[in-house]
């Protein structure tokens, strides 16, 4: 991936990221709570792809006396986190997918390692850290109906690729650690606001090389809007 485009991208929808956000604030919280659930003492956290802070303002308050770092790749994004959480926690610019984390108790992270160019060898790295890993993150079966509709056409869909649940099935086998997946479907009244809502988040980066399809042939395909699914996965790590 181009590390700075994804991060103008996502600078640039700083402002209008929690008016379109809708699944990730679902994930957020759903990932917040297994956290809670499996580890109630935590004193170091370090979370990476803060945004706006979807995660943080769940994760945060559970842990009132955590030395919490939100971190993310986009400075507008870390200023957004920074109004919503206030002082009482750190902030850094950070790449995640480079990010040293010895020493704190839990890596938490909320729909961001999809945009790592290897997501599961970024995770068997934190891990190798001696880092608790509460992660959640995009896996195939994401914008299906979006690909599909490409398919019939014989198009190029521009998606990330991302990793399949096997990987992660193997991922979790290999560190000890527990999985599972959920689908969340979102609604759009037409198409088109789909790729409106994805633009504003700034996840509009496509994949490496991807010449863009005739977008209008695709969206005749919805004439009655479109029901997208996200498919995520909650990794919970323990200690190597």
């Amino acid at each position: 991936m181009d590390k700075h485009r994804v991060e103008q991208s996502f600078d640039d929808a700083a402002s209008a990221y929690d008016r379109h956000a809708v699944i990730q604030r679902v994930a957020a919280r759903h990932l917040a709570d297994r956290i809670q659930t499996r580890w109630p003492h935590l004193n170091r956290i370090v979370e990476i792809g803060c945004g706006t802070g979807n995660l943080t303002q769940w994760l945060a308050p559970a842990y009132p006396v955590a030395d919490y770092l939100a971190t993310d790749l986009a400075p507008g994004m870390l200023e957004a986190c920074a109004r919503r959480m206030g002082s009482r926690l750190r902030y850094a610019q950070v790449d995640g997918e480079q990010a040293e984390c010895t020493g704190h108790d839990l890596v938490a992270s909320s729909l961001a390692f999809q945009w790592f160019d290897d997501p599961v060898g970024a995770i068997r790295r934190l891990h190798a850290q001696h880092v608790r890993l509460g992660i959640a993150t995009l896996v195939e079966g994401t914008f299906v109906e979006w690909k599909a509709a490409h398919a019939r056409l014989g198009l190029d869909d521009g998606v990330l690729p991302f990793s399949s649940e096997a990987d992660f099935q193997k991922l979790a086998q290999d560190l000890g650690a527990t999985v599972d997946f959920e689908t969340i479907q979102e609604p759009y009244p037409q198409a088109m606001d789909f790729v409106r809502a994805i633009k504003a988040i700034g996840a509009g980066t496509p994949r490496p090389g991807h010449r863009p399809a005739p977008l209008g042939k695709v969206l005749r395909q919805f004439p009655e809007g479109i029901t997208v699914s996200y498919r995520v996965a909650y990794l919970l790590a323990p200690v190597s």
